[in-house]
């Protein structure tokens, strides 16, 4: 029998992150989970009418697909909730439903807080452009979005935070609230082992309270045994996509996308920024795949039969982007297991390769000789990759 403790859970739902600000402070709204349309009508009953009905599954997009909507009353309620729950994206089926009552929204921010693999840090990114793409705001008006990095053993105390809504343009009950907020974010970042939490929007009522409409929370897998919460949501959760089952079966965690970049890597954070730098030049990830420690010949095999996988359950994969940290694992060994799992699974897609630790020189020379495109800088093997899927 498979221990559950020991599959990976990645991404949680949005309910599931609020119940990770919920142990820590940082406020949400009153909602409630149901699983079928009675659980969604007493649900509202309760909370009261008008609510937002929001379908919950590990995936962006909810909201253009349509799975998320504000309902004034119980008929529109049994019209709305229904679709919702037989709603997909990318093969990912709506696993319940979150329940919210409505709120009247006066501003949007973004804050966000992420582990960043290389350079060891903590960093926080903010905007007082909330609600939207904050790639697409970095890009177009770097001005507005503050980024802040830290040292895991940093003191954050909350002056640090204050200092960081300042620049926001924050000041008085506001300005602290915000920084209340900020304070606990990181507070869930070390006590609670994650990876990231993105606040998307985090907005400002009419009565001036500041609340969390969205969780975006990955978790490190390597602390669910010592996180009960976590233990629980394991239990609680839906198999939802096929693949991302059977990538939990081989300790991989996997989350499909909706773009044409495929990307490998060993660690949530690297995983992440990967994601992120792809869609500030202008690409698409098509899937959040994170090998977990360490990148041995079995784990690239499990990974790049997860990528092949996607590409033959119809969705198109234009080029394959690995970025390997590799510590104390050796490149060599690393480049050396890429090539031959890849010609072992007759992968023809382009494959970019970015390699950066032990005997890097030499895992980058296998990878050129195999007609790889090998790199040691992430952001020219991201810029590489783009160019790839665009001239597709």
């Amino acid at each position: 029998m498979k221990n559950k403790e020991n599959d990976p859970l990645g991404l949680l739902l949005e309910f599931e992150g609020k119940e990770v600000f919920k142990d820590v402070g940082i406020p949400v709204l009153p909602g409630m989970v149901a699983n079928d349309l009675k659980e969604a009508n007493n649900a509202a009953e309760e909370l009261g009418y008008p609510v937002v009905v929001k379908g919950q599954l590990p995936h962006g997009g909810r909201g253009k697909a349509g799975l998320i909507k504000l309902v004034k009353n119980q008929q529109e309620l049994e019209k709305v909730a229904p679709k919702i729950l037989e709603g997909s994206i990318k093969n990912m089926q709506v696993q319940n439903l979150l329940i919210e009552k409505a709120a009247n929204i006066e501003n949007e921010l973004y804050v966000s807080t992420m582990f960043d693999t290389f350079s060891q840090k903590i960093i926080f990114i903010m905007s007082t452009e909330g609600g939207v793409d904050i790639e697409a705001v970095a890009e177009e008006t770097p001005e507005k979005v503050i980024k802040k990095p830290y040292s895991l053993n940093f003191d954050f105390r909350s002056y640090h935070a204050i200092e960081l809504v300042k620049e926001l343009g924050f000041s008085g009950k506001q300005m602290l609230r915000l920084a209340g907020i900020l304070s606990k974010m990181w507070t869930a970042m070390q006590t609670k082992d994650l990876q990231l939490i993105e606040i998307n929007p985090l907005a400002v009522l009419e009565d001036g309270k500041i609340i969390a409409l969205d969780s975006k929370v990955i978790i490190d897998d390597n602390a669910i045994y010592r996180q009960k919460l976590y233990q629980d949501f394991l239990e609680e959760r839906v198999p939802d996509d096929p693949l991302e089952d059977k990538a939990k079966s081989y300790g991989v965690a996997f989350v499909r996308l909706d773009g044409d970049i495929g990307i490998i890597g060993n660690g949530a954070g690297l995983v992440m920024a990967t994601c992120d730098l792809i869609a500030e030049f202008g690409g698409k990830p098509a899937n959040f795949l994170d090998v977990g420690g360490g990148a041995s010949t079995e784990r690239v095999l499990k990974a790049l039969s997860i990528v092949k996988e996607v590409g033959e359950t119809g969705e198109t994969i234009d080029v394959l982007l690995v970025n390997i940290f590799g510590g104390i694992t050796r490149c060599d060994d690393v480049a050396q297991a890429v090539v031959e799992v890849r010609d072992k699974l007759g992968l023809e897609m382009p494959f970019v390769v970015r390699l950066v630790g032990t005997n890097q020189k030499e895992g980058l020379e296998i990878l050129d000789k195999a007609g790889m495109n090998a790199f040691s800088n992430m952001e020219s093997a991201v810029k590489k990759a783009v160019e790839i899927s665009k001239a597709k």
